[in-house]
């Protein structure tokens, strides 16, 4: 097995061929695409100088098999590309490796340095082989919760086995106050990106004080339009005489990640009647599975009644030593923040 450091954005242009043959060896999600990473990496991350990139290429052979898409940031911790804003985390190989001996190449070619990973699946094989070989160095944790649901190919709400009565009157109901609406899903072959009614929607949130001033800021809407235009994204609409709510869908085969949404305070029925609809539409002929993303947040949960799964974090140190330094610090941060919040 062999390892090489892409370390520039010119490099990484050069990966694309290989990393979708081995991004498309196995059922990764959006998040692991070239596009994705790429694109985070070019728009969001490398407008920091302190950011550096750090992508192993592994081959085997001289064949490329694998890509772990990393960066170094400023606090000196390798992590995974645009991880905050990517619900799932995961290096993509084309066949199973050591990961010991990944994890030794890495450490030891960025000495006194932290692997950080979140985000990442029960299934992932970097979770399988950490809680295989937990050490005094590696530590695995629960992280957070992503919920799913899967929807059988029919009419929604009834196709839906997971629906109680109770829920499936209650989207009933709403369908039926949001009859006067208009919804539609569209993609790069429909019309192109429809920009200005997203920035016309983000401000109107920002406004009313449902988003902070830096929510969706140009550079993630730049990631995000591209991933539109290289039909990997699409959007479902909701309007009247306006737009009230906008949803980003990740798209992967029958697999759909509702990942970022917008709506109008001022009409909240019909951000839900936004997600139903679009389930409706797109399990009219296939069975589909709806992945609501990170968080298991109570209206989903009320709503929908999807399953709740776990996410987990992988954190590497180079030494005992350096897995001490790291507890201790972040003890210390969390007792000055509970402190900051009671002075508050």
């Amino acid at each position: 097995m062999e390892y090489k450091v892409v370390s520039n954005i010119k490099q990484f242009a050069l990966l694309k061929k290989n990393w979708n043959m081995v991004f498309n060896s196995r059922p990764y999600s959006v998040f692991q695409s070239f596009t994705f990473n790429y694109y985070s990496w070019k728009y969001i991350l490398d407008n920091s100088s302190k950011n550096k990139l750090y992508i192993v290429q592994i081959l085997e052979d001289g064949f490329p098999i694998g890509f772990f898409p990393l960066y170094i940031d400023n606090k000196n911790k390798l992590r995974f590309i645009n991880d905050i804003h990517s619900d799932f985390c995961d290096i993509i190989l084309s066949k199973d490796i050591d990961f010991s001996d990944l994890f030794k190449f890495i450490l030891y070619d960025c000495k006194n340095k932290v692997i950080q990973l979140i985000n990442l699946k029960e299934d992932s094989l970097i979770v399988n082989f950490s809680f295989a070989n937990n050490s005094s160095n590696l530590r695995v944790s629960s992280f957070e919760k992503y919920t799913e649901l899967k929807v059988e190919r029919g009419i929604f709400p009834e196709n839906c086995r997971n629906l109680l009565c109770k829920e499936r009157s209650e989207i009933r109901r709403i369908v039926k106050k949001n009859q006067d609406c208009n919804h539609v899903i569209i993609d790069k072959s429909l019309a192109l990106f429809p920009r200005s009614e997203i920035l016309e929607l983000k401000e109107r949130m920002i406004k009313n004080g449902d988003r902070r001033d830096d929510f969706l800021p140009i550079s993630q809407l730049n990631l995000i339009e591209m991933l539109y235009n290289n039909n990997q994204l699409e959007i479902s609409l909701t309007r009247d005489s306006k737009i009230r709510a906008i949803l980003f869908v990740l798209i992967n085969s029958q697999n759909l990640l509702l990942w970022i949404d917008l709506y109008d305070r001022n009409s909240y029925t019909s951000t839900l009647y936004n997600y139903i609809s679009y389930i409706g539409v797109k399990s009219l002929g296939v069975d589909i599975c709806v992945n609501f993303g990170r968080g298991a947040y109570k209206w989903k949960l009320a709503k929908f009644r999807p399953e709740i799964l776990d996410l987990y974090s992988v954190n590497i140190f180079s030494n005992k030593f350096s897995y001490l330094v790291n507890a201790t610090t972040s003890y210390i941060l969390m007792i000055f923040k509970l402190i900051y919040r009671k002075i508050k």
